[in-house]
């Protein structure tokens, strides 16, 4: 089985909403990670210029990969120039400590 991460970084604001809609299509976990930084736009108001997202990884399958990248964009799409990005990388391994052994397709969920 192929796995892939996706990491998507977006305005903290659309947390809740992203959430749900990962839910609703059954993905279970994330990990959640407070980010600042700078692209496209910058914070001119700020003294540091850096804005406020949220940094958001999913394992999962590769053939799921892609729709939940897509699903976390339409769901965090605000049509704002801060918005962020999600990229998708694939992972050579990924092994869960509490019982020492590779993950499989039937840990990952995503319903269409």
């Amino acid at each position: 089985m192929i796995i892939n991460k996706v990491t998507a970084i977006f305005d903290d604001l659309r947390l809740k909403e992203v959430e749900s809609a990962l839910k609703q299509h059954g993905v279970k976990g994330f990990t959640l990670l407070p980010v600042h930084g700078r692209g496209y736009y910058f914070d001119s108001f700020n003294e540091n210029h850096l804005i406020k997202h949220i940094q958001m990884e999913i394992y999962t399958k590769a053939d799921h990969a892609k729709a939940i990248a897509q699903l976390i964009v339409d769901t965090a799409h605000v049509d704002a120039d801060s918005e962020g990005l999600v990229c998708i990388v694939p992972v050579n391994d990924l092994l869960w400590m509490h019982d020492k052994r590779s993950a499989s397709g039937d840990d990952f969920q995503f319903r269409v």
